[in-house]
């Protein structure tokens, strides 16, 4: 599969789903990433099974604030340095990179780094949606070395951080990105190409594709039912279609949720009209609850739409009175294992419950 820019809009859309409403918005990345694809070509979406099993795979993303990636946006160009360094440090070949996080900017932008890189990009990734913790993936679950990373800003400025534990490598990288001036790429849990068979996420790129080719497909049909057409199609449930009646930021340390920023209120409209949803937030959308029952949590992912755009709504965009769509798809299987839980269920972000699975009523 070769990955073009007439189907970046489609693929930039599929990321926004499972960006679970943080990751950055993905169509500001896809400018930069048709520019790469204009002068440098297609990027082949490649199969792990495909791959020499002792060649290197480099997991790549943005990091930093994503309101600065809105002014900063990079050139692309980074990965170049980045493949430099990494094959120097380990004394072999990449023969991929990968997508760290499909979920929000993170997907186009790996395209563009893939292309000026002059690299395959595989289709998998180390999320499956989008997190804010850089030892929040996959790789950490399986037991990957997560150091070294390597940095680089967009005036090739090179960093090279040694960690051994997750934790201390999100210390030091955030340190040399605020160093870049809040944004830069990075790569980390470099590893084989047969650890990465093992220890990732598979598919992710053909399922953003997916997604975001059946929301177009659904054109101009209402939201609530391109919303459950994913459902269906990814077996996900269509929670509600409902009005926000409040954005309440939490202060403090809450007993409910200890580092959350919002808990909003939906109230329901047209068919879902007496019912009321609250739905915790931070940087993603990490619980839906109603009645006191727990309707879907983390690590499953949790998107809200804006029923007249269609388009998805980021956390930080929600307001009074906005009408939205919302829709919990599965995780990827290997975060409901306990360790995955760990990193990335309920409590992990102070929610004071345990993982629910998805259930349909």
């Amino acid at each position: 599969m070769r990955l073009t820019g007439g189907c970046l809009a489609e693929f930039a859309s599929g990321c926004d789903v499972l960006a679970a409403g943080g990751g950055g918005e993905a169509a500001e990345k896809v400018p930069m990433a048709q520019v790469a694809l204009a002068a440098q070509g297609p990027v082949e979406i490649v199969d792990l099974a495909d791959l020499p099993p002792e060649g290197l795979v480099m997991p790549c993303a943005y990091l930093g604030s994503p309101a600065v990636w809105s002014e900063r946006i990079g050139t692309g160009r980074e990965g170049v340095a980045i493949r430099r360094q990494v094959e120097t440090h380990f004394g072999r070949e990449v023969v991929a990179m990968m997508c760290t996080e499909v979920g929000g900017c993170n997907g186009p932008a790996s395209v563009a780094l893939a292309a000026y890189a002059g690299l395959p990009l595989a289709d998998a990734d180390g999320m499956g949606r989008a997190f804010p913790g850089i030892e929040q993936v996959a790789m950490q679950v399986a037991g990957v070395q997560p150091g070294p990373s390597v940095l680089a800003d967009d005036h090739d400025h090179v960093v090279l951080v040694q960690a051994d534990t997750g934790d201390w490598l999100e210390r030091l990288a955030r340190s040399a990105v605020k160093a870049f001036g809040d944004t830069g790429v990075s790569t980390e849990y470099v590893m084989t190409v047969e650890q990465a068979r093992r220890s990732v996420v598979i598919g992710s790129i053909s399922r953003a594709l997916r997604i975001g080719r059946l929301l177009k497909d659904c054109g101009c049909a209402p939201t609530k039912t391109a919303v459950i057409r994913l459902a269906e199609e990814f077996g996900g449930v269509c929670l509600m279609e409902g009005k926000v009646s409040s954005v309440t930021a939490m202060q403090g340390r809450p007993a409910f949720a200890a580092n959350l920023r919002s808990s909003i209120l939906l109230d329901g409209i047209n068919g879902d009209s007496g019912r009321c949803l609250r739905v915790e937030a931070s940087h993603e959308f990490l619980a839906v609850l109603e009645d006191g029952e727990v309707r879907a949590t983390t690590p499953d992912i949790i998107t809200l739409f804006d029923v007249y755009s269609g388009g998805t709504v980021a956390t930080d965009s929600l307001r009074y009175g906005q009408r939205v769509v919302v829709l919990a798809l599965p995780c990827p299987e290997l975060w409901l294992q306990p360790a995955g839980l760990e990193l990335v269920g309920p409590r992990a972000f102070g929610l004071d419950l345990d993982y629910h699975p998805l259930v349909a009523r």
